[in-house]
């Protein structure tokens, strides 16, 4: 069976776009303009992943998302944020109240559905509403951007993090290249496999092990 996306927006033209996109995709989607009847609507139609505007009349996005997060059948349910509003304090309001990720309007398309696929087709794990990680003696902290590894804390710079964040979700998984890209620079930024290799590089010196194997075009975090 198809993936089901629910898509909850007031902008109409938004909504029809990202609903065309999304079922050339092969996804079964609906649209749905009034957030107030959003929490209703997902749970006629249960869908595997949520995508929410933020700023909506009546209720906004956030809000929607903490009702969902509420209800026991939308615990485990993806529900990414796809907004005009780049301000770092809606990113971590939207991620506190149990969003799994952020995607700002001004990044295009092509970002919103490479993360659908990552986490739909590819079955990798994007939530970046987890705040700690535990893997051996790798502990991953989100609140504070920081990594531990045997006791040790290692400062990482923002993307060599959110790279280490992104694998620590998805130990002993293959993950492609393009998958850590898009996820992590996003659609609009070209990265060669070694410039990937150099971030990669630069994690194990920085953290004195060799946690990350390379494949081919594609990379796992092992050794646990």
């Amino acid at each position: 069976m198809p993936h089901k996306v629910l898509l909850v927006d007031d902008d109409k033209d938004i909504l029809d776009l990202l609903k065309y996109n999304l079922e050339r995709e092969g996804y079964t989607v609906m649209g749905e303009r009034d957030s107030q009847q959003a929490v209703a609507t997902a749970h006629s139609f249960q869908p595997d992943l949520i995508i929410l505007d933020i700023m909506m009349p009546k209720v906004n996005g956030i809000e929607v998302c903490s009702q969902l997060r509420n209800l026991e059948e939308f615990k485990s349910t993806y529900i990414f944020f796809l907004t005009a509003k780049s301000e770092k304090y809606l990113q971590s309001e939207a991620l506190e109240q149990g969003g799994d990720d952020y995607i700002e309007k001004i990044t295009g398309l092509r970002a919103l559905t490479h993360k659908v696929s990552t986490v739909l087709k590819k079955n990798l794990v994007i939530r970046k509403c987890i705040k700690h990680i535990d893997i051996g003696d790798l502990h991953v902290d989100r609140t504070k951007n920081l990594v531990y590894y045997r006791g040790k804390e290692v400062v990482l710079p923002k993307h060599e993090f959110e790279l280490l964040y992104f694998m620590a979700q998805n130990p002993r998984k293959s993950i492609p290249h393009d998958s850590i890209l898009h996820n992590i620079w996003g659609s609009e930024v070209y990265l060669f496999a070694k410039s990937i290799d150099t971030y990669i590089n630069n994690i194990k010196q920085k953290i004195g092990a060799p946690l990350i194997a390379k494949q081919g075009n594609r990379y796992r975090l092992e050794g646990f």
